[in-house]
């Protein structure tokens, strides 16, 4: 969990006995391939900081399509995204439309979103990383949705092969069209212009 406590310490300062309040509120879990994390139609009671592995975030659409939302991953001291959850289905208390599929073995630390919610109302140093982390979750929220909305198929295809080129390495090519909003025809014309 040093790259948990190192996120963490991004945001505020903590402590040896802060880190132990932190680190009494998760539970170590290990996935095997293909198993789900958790599943849409429940809520979502937990949040899953994937310490080793990759993890994809989905949700099947009313016309039976498979659309992957992101990936989680953990590896060769390379994170992007580690943390796995919905965190809507869990404060309104309504069903997830999301299923969390561990797509190799992972190393998972699973805590109660209700754990947490209590440790962040414990003190102003918590309640501050609560909103340090949900203001970075807002951000890319933003920027994901403006991108998806002003970035042509090839824009997008070129940005994410930039910042985050883990998806197209560990998603099949119809999994990674559903990131970029696209087909999987448009995203072969694509590859095969460049």
């Amino acid at each position: 969990m040093k790259f948990l406590r190192q996120y963490v310490e991004s945001m505020i300062e903590i402590d040896d006995n802060e880190w132990n309040k932190v680190t009494s509120l998760f539970t170590k879990k290990e996935y095997t391939k293909g198993q789900e994390l958790f599943q849409a139609g429940d809520v979502c009671q937990k949040l899953y900081y994937i310490s080793k592995g990759v993890v994809r975030m989905y949700s099947i659409n009313t016309e039976g399509k498979d659309l992957t939302w992101m990936v989680n991953y953990h590896k060769d001291g390379y994170q992007l995204d580690p943390f796995s959850g919905d965190i809507v289905s869990y404060l309104t208390q309504t069903e997830s439309t999301f299923f969390a599929e561990a797509l190799e073995e992972c190393i998972v630390y699973e805590a109660d979103f209700s754990a947490l919610d209590a440790l962040y109302a414990s003190s102003l140093k918590w309640m501050t990383l609560s909103r340090n982390i949900l203001n970075q979750q807002l951000i890319t929220m933003v920027q994901r949705t403006q991108m998806m909305q002003r970035l042509t198929a090839k824009e997008k295809y070129l940005l994410i092969k930039q910042i985050a080129p883990i998806y197209e390495e560990v998603l099949p090519d119809y999994q990674f069209a559903t990131v970029l909003d696209i087909t999987p025809q448009s995203l072969s014309r694509i590859k095969s212009q460049l």
